[in-house]
């Protein structure tokens, strides 16, 4: 019998450290907003504001940890990372000033995008070629899944022991779960252990005109085709530029309707448990959709379903705001929860196809030789976005008392990343490339 793939622990450890990094996500500190801001009496904007600091110190490191992927690979980065996200969350248990929350919870934010996202993406598009769409997909689970245990999880804490215990025992978790695997189980490449990509016969590293025939034959056992990249060449192309374009709207939405939602749910008169529940459910089909958009990935051309993508969440997200929005308890109470389920169902399955089909796009468009160093040369303008979104909407509503603004500029962007998305096409590689297999 043949061996199982060793690829598939790697996605295994992928999962993991996705789950953990979720700690430092925006819907884990909007579960702890209120409470924080009630006792210190600081605004929304403020607090949102350790997000963006994190995400911007993200973005900086991030150019250094791509090298050192491609170079020694992901174990000890993957290790040192989640021991200090761990160490800054536990931390904020001892919180009593703002620069204590931008500095321990910016740290750990640092950490889990800067690093531990780019650990996640470029690992596993390393180990797998034909089926890196449902491995990126599965791996990008862990993000998900932390989603939907951790929310419920500190809120619990927070209400039996307070939210200074819910930080503590958050961090405790984060090492336990993803420490010590990553550093036992990780490796960089399959051709370090004398294995290939998908545990099939080596791949030929050929121009981007062999990715045009993606879909075909994809079941044939054999040479893979696969573009060659390296940092320099693929900044200098205008496909770099768009890509890091489409990479920056979607986090710059993303982050800012998530670290919003659990407060605007619980604005219209949700309650807490209800509104957690909702962002849980959110994460679950989320976990779902970033399974179903990576296979599809693998049958249709990534540039469509990044489209859809796009278009879907715009109208989800409408949808959401303005039925929230309006009052629900004029709305018969079965009938209110078939339409709650309905636009979580959409909007958890569109968001959990973000990351991945982003993650795909990169790989199939520059390959896996430099794919650490060339999406990470990315990093300092998509976490930028990132910080920018959930205080820009934080911004809108202590200025406007409202998301009306914000929500509505989030669906736009969605909008323009699916026109942005349709109008991807593979670069065309500088130099003369071996075709032989």
């Amino acid at each position: 019998m043949r061996k199982p793939f060793y690829g598939w622990i790697i996605v295994g450890v992928a999962f993991l450290i996705g789950a953990t990094e979720a700690g430092a996500f925006q819907n884990i500190l909007s579960v702890f907003l209120k409470p924080m801001a009630g006792e210190f009496g600081w605004s929304r904007a403020i607090v949102t504001g350790a997000i963006a600091l994190g995400s911007i110190c993200g973005g900086i490191i991030s150019p250094f940890v791509g090298p050192i992927l491609d170079r020694h690979g992901p174990r000890m980065v993957a290790f040192w990372g989640i021991l200090i996200l761990s160490a800054g969350l536990v931390s904020l248990s001892f919180l009593e000033h703002i620069w204590q929350l931008y500095f321990f919870f910016g740290i750990g934010r640092m950490i889990a995008v800067g690093a531990l996202s780019l650990v996640i993406s470029v690992t596993v598009s390393n180990w797998f070629i034909r089926r890196r769409g449902r491995a990126i997909g599965i791996a990008w689970l862990g993000a998900h899944f932390g989603s939907i245990i951790l929310p419920p999880f500190v809120l619990f804490l927070i209400f039996a022991q307070g939210w200074r215990m819910a930080w503590a025992a958050l961090g405790g978790l984060v090492f336990l779960f993803s420490g010590i695997p990553s550093l036992i189980f990780l490796r960089r490449r399959p051709e370090d252990v004398g294995l290939f990509p998908d545990g099939e016969p080596p791949v030929v590293e050929v121009s981007e005109d062999a990715m045009r025939s993606k879909g075909e034959n994809s079941d044939s056992v054999g040479a893979i085709p696969e573009p060659l990249w390296n940092r320099a060449q693929a900044l200098r192309t205008p496909n770099f530029w768009v890509l890091t374009l489409l990479s920056s709207i979607i986090p710059f939405t993303q982050a800012g309707i998530n670290f919003h939602m659990f407060p605007f749910l619980t604005d219209q008169g949700i309650t807490e448990t209800a509104a957690v529940l909702i962002l849980s459910a959110i994460a679950m089909f989320g976990a779902l959709g970033g399974v179903v958009w990576g296979v599809l990935a693998e049958r249709l051309r990534t540039q469509l379903l990044i489209a859809i993508n796009g278009f879907m969440s715009c109208l989800v997200i409408v949808a959401i705001f303005w039925f929230f929005k309006s009052s629900i308890s004029g709305i018969a109470g079965a009938l209110s929860l078939v339409i709650i389920l309905i636009l979580i169902g959409f909007h958890g399955i569109a968001s959990g196809g973000r990351m991945p089909l982003i993650s795909i796009i990169w790989a199939e468009s520059f390959g896996r030789a430099s794919l650490g160093s060339i999406y990470s040369s990315s990093s300092p303008f998509r976490f930028t976005a990132n910080a920018l979104g959930p205080i820009f909407a934080a911004l809108c509503f202590d200025l406007l008392g409202s998301y009306v603004l914000p929500f509505h500029v989030f669906s736009i962007l969605f909008l323009l990343s699916g026109i942005i998305g349709s109008c991807i096409k593979p670069p065309q590689h500088p130099v003369p490339v071996n075709k032989e297999a």
